[in-house]
């Protein structure tokens, strides 16, 4: 555990130098070995602690707890490494990325509140849509398809004001890790990626308060012992940009909105002894947005999650966990005489078990369960006030189970070769009550043809999927800093976010699968070169990879998505297909450290329709809404004196794909513009640098009192960077419009303290 605050410290390496044997630590700190009676020195390393090196006697089973000092000498804003020097080389996993989140303060952002995921859109593999767009892409993936995880709780909405800042404060965070390729068999429902964030346990020893003041954001978090074995840490974050929005230029759209956020964070620690530990984390968030003229958009989070974890035996821990996650947004109307609210919210409980044993030092299992209840309501719309015309439409909620059992093992073969395997079984189950409609066949499904229907009762199922889904992992380590690795992963979805624009925004909803929207099944291969020079100060990463995903969710041209209580009419299955190419260089040690990111990326769409009237691009395949190829990210940080670090950005992407007119026609005696083809042009390509300076007033590593001022520029050369591309028809001519999110410079400057 850390020596100044208690809490447990993950990923721990621990070597036993008499013996030869190794492990690490897990989320709770915690690691097994087997001895035999005698003297022992273990040694203790990991990223950001002093090594240590206690004497043990062991002569019967016995628990020892070790305290690590934090050693803070590398001044990175944002630093990716893995959880000790040689890891990346020597841990069979790939495709990982892990963020220093005690750095991301000193990293220059926009408006200069700290975001965790604004950092990991910086590293090979992740983009976004745009900027200011909710969520994050992997490796060409969607955004709905990435499991988010806090404290083991699903997210199902990841920004405030609609993708500008990420919705956990960096305060609360202990650990962030997102993984790109193939993940343990113990998380499932997701086909892209995983992104596992902890918050912090409270400080068992002292209270303690913290926060920070951007220009747009406050935030304080008070933590301490409550009795013993027994600890709280409580945060919040409240947003005020309406001041920044009044600031903008007269008859700008921004100047007439209006915008709020505020999150909260709950965590209660109960250790009664060294073997037991019962944690219990609640969050939960709200959003407002008003645009010019009568449309308010709210959204709302809701989590709770509980876990109890028992060292059985000194080789054997046990983890239960049960928790709730809930999303739901409302769009309100204000027009006179059609008032309205209309919302939307999806329900996730959960319980799960699992069990850790560690057969022998160089062998590792895990096994374990989990039962999923889903209940969707896609749309519920209510006329708000008395003399509002609208009419109400409510439809029908889904409800759906999900199950599944896994087992995941690690194998040390030889000192040289190392292989983990995984196998995942899930089971998922439409549930009534639900109405199915029954189409014609050999004709395309529209409301026209509906030949039939049938009304399934509650809980009784109407269609199952389920399948293996295998994960394996091999590390060859080809000389002592030299590692290649090979993964495989096969991972299945069965929810689904509804939302025909290339960003998230409030008015999309999930969707679970049925009969017409089967699961999403993706397979990935991925092969990685690692190679670290200069006694672990340089680290290089060459990876690959290729995906395919079968029954995508795409969607028939002008369709309608909300309130259809036939959705499936306006819904196609399709096959995607993403590969690519990932250049990492970090050099982590020195006064100028920095990363250098490249990837080469496609991601690709094919339409699945015997039908020509429904075939997109005449069903070959084309760029997906997230495609962009070329992916640059550079990244410097210079350690200068009396604690003054100076960042920069530098970011370059590929502009993403779009889709413009390439002729007109006249309908109705009016010339309309004709769209053929879908995502055949591309906006703008986009870059951006930003510089920070940052101030450390910490005169030692163990001053507890202190503070981080940080002065940054955002796109420093102010280019106006096209979020979209729009077209209009002004008599006789046609007009394209570019929409820039932030185009000029943004100075900010922020405050973060620790008492």
């Amino acid at each position: 555990m850390r020596a100044d605050t208690a809490l447990p410290i993950v990923g721990v390496s621990v070597f036993v130098t008499e013996s030869g044997a190794g492990t690490t630590t897990d989320e709770q700190g915690r690691f097994s070995v087997s001895l035999r009676p005698g003297s022992y020195h273990i040694s203790l390393s990991a990223v950001g602690f002093k090594s240590d090196r206690p004497f043990i006697v062991v002569n019967a089973n016995r628990t020892a707890v070790f305290r690590l000092i934090s050693q803070t000498f590398e001044l990175d804003e944002v630093e990716v490494r893995d959880r000790r020097a040689d890891q990346n080389v020597k841990d069979v996993r790939m495709s990982q990325i892990q963020l220093d989140v005690r750095q991301l303060k000193k990293m220059p952002v926009v408006l200069g509140e700290p975001d965790i995921l604004k950092a990991l859109t910086l590293q090979a593999g992740v983009s976004t849509a745009g900027e200011g767009a909710g969520g994050f892409n992997v490796r060409g993936g969607r955004t709905d398809q990435n499991l988010v995880l806090l404290d083991g709780a699903p997210m199902y909405n990841t920004s405030h004001l609609l993708g500008f800042y990420a919705n956990v404060s960096s305060d609360v965070v202990q650990d962030v890790n997102l993984y790109k390729g193939s993940f343990s068999s113990q998380y499932g429902g997701r086909i892209s990626s995983l992104l596992l964030v902890n918050t912090r346990a409270g400080n068992s020893e002292r209270w303690r308060l913290s926060g920070g003041i951007s220009p747009i954001s406050g935030r304080v978090v008070i933590d301490g012992p409550i009795a013993k074995g027994l600890t709280l840490m409580a945060a919040g974050r409240v947003a005020y940009p309406n001041w920044i929005l009044q600031s903008f230029p007269e008859r700008s759209a921004a100047k007439e909105s209006r915008a709020f956020f505020y999150d909260g964070n709950l965590k209660l620690n109960y250790a009664p002894n060294a073997a037991n530990t019962v944690s219990l984390s609640a969050y939960r968030s709200a959003d407002r947005f008003k645009f010019p003229g009568d449309t308010t958009y709210g959204w709302q989070s809701n989590v709770v999650s509980g876990r109890w974890s028992s060292l059985l035996r000194r080789n054997l821990q046990l983890n239960i966990n049960a928790l709730y996650s809930g999303y739901q947004y409302h769009v309100d109307g204000d027009t006179e005489g059609y008032t309205f609210r209309l919302t939307s919210y999806i329900q996730h409980r959960e319980a799960k078990a699992d069990l850790f044993y560690t057969l022998f030092d160089k062998h590792k299992l895990q096994v374990g369960a989990n039962g999923i209840l889903y209940r969707i309501q896609k749309g519920d719309l209510e006329p708000t006030g008395t003399s509002s015309s609208i009419n109400p439409k409510t439809l029908e909620p889904e409800n759906a189970r999900e199950l599944g059992v896994y087992a995941n093992s690690e194998w040390i073969l030889t000192p040289a070769i190392t292989l983990q395997a995984g196998l995942r079984y899930s089971s998922f189950s439409q549930l009534g009550q639900q109405t199915v409609y029954r189409y014609a066949e050999q004709t395309p499904r529209t409301p026209e043809t509906v030949v039939d229907s049938t009304v399934f009762a509650g809980g009784k199922p109407i269609q199952t999927y389920g399948g293996f889904e295998p994960r394996l992992g091999l590390r060859v380590q080809l000389s002592s800093s030299m590692s290649l690795k090979l993964n495989y992963s096969r991972n299945r979805q069965y929810i689904h976010l509804i939302s025909n624009t290339t960003a998230i925004t409030p008015s999309d909803f999930w969707k679970v699968s049925d009969s017409y929207v089967p699961a999403q099944v993706a397979d990935q291969l991925a092969i990685g070169l690692f190679k670290n020079l200069n006694d672990d100060a340089i680290e290089l990463a060459l990876e690959g990879y290729y995906k395919t995903i079968d029954n995508l969710v795409e969607y028939r041209n002008g369709a309608t998505l909300l309130l259809n209580e036939r959705l499936e009419t306006d819904l196609l299955q399709a096959r995607g297909k993403a590969y690519g190419v990932e250049v990492s260089i970090a050099k982590n040690k020195g006064k100028l450290t920095g990363q250098f990111n490249y990837s080469y990326a496609r991601s690709l769409v094919a339409v699945q329709t015997a039908f020509s009237e429904l075939q997109v691009n005449q069903g070959s395949y084309y760029p997906s809404n997230f495609d962009k190829p070329h992916n640059l990210n550079v990244q410097t940080r210079l350690a200068m004196r009396y604690n003054w670090t100076f960042t920069t950005n530098f970011v370059y992407s590929t502009g993403v794909p779009a889709t413009y007119p390439d002729g007109q026609y006249v309908f109705a005696n009016q010339p309309t513009l004709n769209y053929s083809k879908r995502n055949a042009d591309r906006i703008q390509d986009y870059h951006r640098l930003d510089v920070a300076f940052s101030k450390d007033t910490r005169l030692s590593n163990r001053q507890t009192r202190y503070s981080i001022w940080t002065i940054g520029i955002y796109n420093v050369y102010a280019r106006k960077n096209p979020y979209s591309v729009y077209f209009n028809r002004s008599n006789s001519r046609t007009d394209a419009y570019r929409l820039a999110v932030f185009g000029t410079l943004i100075p900010s400057i922020t405050y973060n303290f620790n008492f």
